[in-house]
């Protein structure tokens, strides 16, 4: 009998020791919070009692290389263009300048694309409408969504010259009207009545926001501080994972007010060399100092590449061109 209690006791002791050697491990891992190359768990927007982790990494290390959903935003200058895709499906958001058309196609047809079933021009700026034409020529679009507001300029015209030719269906969404894609959804938030006011094209920017299971990315287009107001005193959700600032960086978008209430973990901007005639391509700090105040990981285009987002509706990984 002495000999048994004894054994228990040391058994016992053994496996508190085991324990609060693995409480330990635990400690250390849990206090090891590394910038953009580690990974980070977070709550997930849309449902608290999920969690999920975000990773940045260099391009030669893809983790959730098989994810379901991606969302790339090219580097192509002061211009935007964005591709989504999920679980087979395909969307282009915005052609960029002309000069990038072949580009824009290009890396489409790279990555599996034959078929659009969305092709969004958030507004008609050359930065935006420039290789449109090329795109709506070459892949087959089901639906195509433009903003009200039209412009008057040959290449909108050579847009619609093509939408014509090739019988594209198109429509101006309401504020509100949302879309499925494969298991996504994406919503169009922007342009609210007092930004078509304005009269500003910018601020007549489609805004969106695709949300992919528990992860989300708030796409603001050229949009402005009047289009970020009307999101903060509506009732639409419009908190994100990632945030493609308005207007490029520049400081008339991207506000306080409204990066508290979207809450982004990356801030991405579409900035860098720009077409002769065209505003500076640079980014203003300040935006990039908010954009850090709230612990955002800024991402710009210029500096970093194309910059793909990889989602499986929990964990979101994204890879850059250049680390």
């Amino acid at each position: 009998m002495h000999r048994s209690k004894k054994y228990r006791r040391k058994s016992a002791w053994i496996a508190v020791m085991i324990i609060s050697v693995l409480m330990l491990c635990a400690c250390e891992h849990g206090n090891n919070s590394g910038k953009p190359s580690g990974s980070v768990t977070v709550t997930p927007t849309e449902d608290p009692a999920v969690t999920g982790t975000l990773t940045q990494t260099p391009t030669s290390s893809q983790p959730l290389d098989e994810a379901p959903c991606e969302v790339h935003i090219l580097s192509i200058g002061k211009a935007d263009c964005i591709l989504i895709k999920a679980d087979g499906h395909a969307m282009l958001i915005d052609a960029g300048y002309k000069r990038n058309g072949d580009l824009i196609v290009q890396y489409l047809k790279d990555h599996g694309v034959t078929k659009l079933d969305y092709l969004i021009l958030t507004h008609g700026d050359k930065d935006h409408v420039g290789g449109m034409a090329q795109v709506i020529r070459t892949f087959d679009v089901e639906k195509m969504l433009i903003s009200p507001k039209k412009e008057k300029s040959d290449l909108y015209e050579e847009m619609a010259i093509a939408i014509k030719d090739r019988g594209v269906s198109y429509m101006s969404p309401a504020v509100g009207t949302e879309f499925e894609f494969g298991s996504g959804k994406f919503q169009t938030l922007g342009p609210g009545p007092k930004a078509l006011k304005e009269g500003s094209d910018n601020d007549a920017s489609i805004a969106i926001r695709f949300r992919y299971g528990n992860r989300s990315f708030l796409l603001m287009g050229d949009a402005l501080s009047t289009t970020e107001k009307e999101l903060v005193d509506s009732s639409y959700v419009i908190r994100s994972d990632v945030l493609k600032t308005g207007h490029h960086g520049k400081n008339d978008a991207t506000n306080k007010k409204f990066l508290k209430a979207v809450q982004p973990k990356y801030g991405v901007i579409c900035c860098g060399e720009t077409e002769e005639g065209d505003e500076d391509g640079d980014p203003d700090g300040k935006v990039i100092e908010l954009l850090e105040s709230f612990r955002a990981t800024v991402l710009r285009t210029d500096e970093v590449g194309t910059i793909v987002f990889k989602t499986d509706g929990t964990d979101l990984t994204v890879v850059t061109d250049r680390q």
